[in-house]
């Protein structure tokens, strides 16, 4: 299988950011984080949590992938839209314990994201998306504990899970083996009823 590349969003932030004609101070401004976290993220000194790249993402009103690669990045761009090739899933770090996410989802804007979540020995989420939409995923490696709520879940490969993304939770890897997730997110924004 071919490996995942190492996608460089610090370049890719600070490409959007530009073309868009903002300041690192105004996309702070605009995603509720700090001058800092965009100046280290832009510079590949900090590896931001996804609740810093999905904050990122709405201040600059693009798709997650838009942070991950490029347009060109697409093979085929025909078949771009629904297929992601092994050889084109972009690869992040995410946090500070050496936690990495695969992107499993095409490229573009889709409610469902699916990711391959690699959480070595003692990682775990610091930060989670936490929203309108589900959760849920299978351990293809290792064990991990789960907790959902005030609820606390040992898994173990080819376990599977699923939840309302508005309870708190967290994932870690409590092992001294890697462990390995599929994780799948639906992230559709509420339907607003007037």
């Amino acid at each position: 299988m071919a490996e995942p590349s190492r996608a460089d969003v610090g370049a890719r932030l600070r490409a959007l950011r530009i073309e868009q004609g903002l300041s690192v101070n105004e996309l702070a401004i605009r995603a509720g984080v700090s001058v800092g976290t965009v100046s280290q993220v832009e510079r590949n000194k900090a590896n931001p949590s996804m609740r810093i790249l999905e904050r990122l993402r709405q201040a600059l009103s693009v798709p997650l992938t838009a942070l991950l690669e490029s347009d060109d990045a697409i093979s085929d761009p025909l078949a771009g839209e629904f297929v992601r090739r092994a050889a084109e899933r972009p690869l992040f770090d995410v946090g500070t314990h050496g936690m990495q996410k695969e992107l499993l989802s095409p490229h573009g804007d889709h409610d469902l994201r699916m990711m391959v979540i690699v959480l070595p020995p003692g990682a775990g989420s610091d930060e989670v998306l936490i929203g309108v939409g589900e959760k849920a995923g299978l351990v293809l490696e290792g064990t991990v504990v789960l907790n959902v709520g005030d609820r606390r879940a040992e898994l173990r490969a080819g376990d599977s899970f699923q939840f309302k993304s508005t309870v708190p939770h967290s994932v870690r890897n409590e092992s001294r083996k890697m462990a390995r997730l599929l994780w799948i997110m639906n992230t559709q924004p509420p339907v607003v009823h007037f």
